[in-house]
């Protein structure tokens, strides 16, 4: 991956800034004039997007730098960090594409099918994105309820049952008490998704009834679906709960989708002005050559 993105960016084209005042601007295909104006530019950014840091912190870091004592909660917060920050400058270089900003010879994508493949792979990825977080938040509620659980109930070490992330070895009495705090009321009302429960998911009940199904392949097609859909109908479904981050999370949803659509128009827009531009180009040029054939009184059969 990093060979081929190395390739692509250090062989990219570029309109001289300088040139840009009078004109159209000098389109510069100079290797040499290439590699410096990108090391000078957004190398440093693409080279910390393309890093495998999920990878490292996962195999490497955690393991060794925090053992067998580390908590699934705190693997799960260093592995949130490294995602966003790369998440971030991804789309930073990722919105002005979408945008249908102009290449130094015209739009990026020409033909109406790219512009229909780029704008359904575009909903797809923000369909990708929603639902992970859907179903992350999802699970992160369902542990904070097990933590409310564990905290107003009388079962020792329930911490260490829920918590797959420490070294703990269920035997003998632990495997009792495990079984204790399995039948606990409050435990097992944390996987009741109904209304007159104490703790209200909101927008996540089917994410936690979604957290037991045992097949990965499940749970990421419905979340795709879930995430998809909601973009689709700007979340006009949704009822969240009183959570801050839960009303948070159902605005940013709205926001994306209003954004997506916004997009797709514009870029529409801009495929149209420009087939009606070129249209216009071409008629002007035909009246010009058929001016110029008429005074130059070509024959017929030459003018066809």
């Amino acid at each position: 991956m990093l060979f081929i993105f190395c390739t692509c960016f250090f062989r990219l084209a570029y309109v001289a800034p300088e040139s840009r005042v009078v004109g159209a601007g000098d389109l510069v295909d100079e290797p040499k004039k290439i590699a410096v104006h990108y090391l000078r530019g957004y190398f440093l950014l693409d080279f910390f997007v393309v890093l495998p840091l999920p990878q490292v912190i996962i195999l490497a870091i955690i393991p060794r730098s925090f053992g067998l004592s580390t908590t699934a909660d705190d693997a799960k917060n260093y592995l949130r960090v490294i995602i966003l920050l790369q998440y971030v400058p991804r789309i930073i270089r990722f919105v002005p594409l979408l945008g249908g900003r102009q290449s130094a010879t015209g739009f990026i994508f020409e033909s109406a099918w790219a512009n229909f493949v780029i704008n359904l792979l575009m909903f797809v990825l923000a369909g990708h994105v929603v639902g992970s977080c859907w179903y992350l938040f999802g699970l992160q509620r369902v542990n904070q309820c097990l933590q409310n659980a564990c905290s107003v109930s009388n079962i020792s070490s329930c911490k260490v049952f829920r918590d797959c992330g420490l070294n703990f070895d269920i035997g003998g009495q632990n495997e009792q008490i495990s079984q204790q705090w399995v039948n606990e009321p409050a435990s097992t009302a944390c996987f009741d998704t109904g209304n007159d429960t104490n703790f209200q998911y909101g927008i996540y009940q089917q994410a936690v009834l979604l957290a037991t199904k045992h097949s990965a392949v499940t749970r990421y097609v419905y979340s795709l679906f879930w995430g998809f859909q909601q973009i689709s109908t700007l979340a006009g479904n949704l009822i969240p709960s009183y959570f801050e981050g839960e009303v948070l999370f159902t605005m940013a949803i709205v926001g994306l989708g209003l954004l997506l659509f916004a997009l797709l128009i514009g870029n529409m827009q801009n495929f149209l002005q420009a087939l009606g531009s070129r249209k216009l180009e071409m008629q002007l040029r035909r009246r010009d050559v058929e001016q110029w054939m008429s005074h130059r009184r070509l024959p017929e059969d030459l003018r066809r």
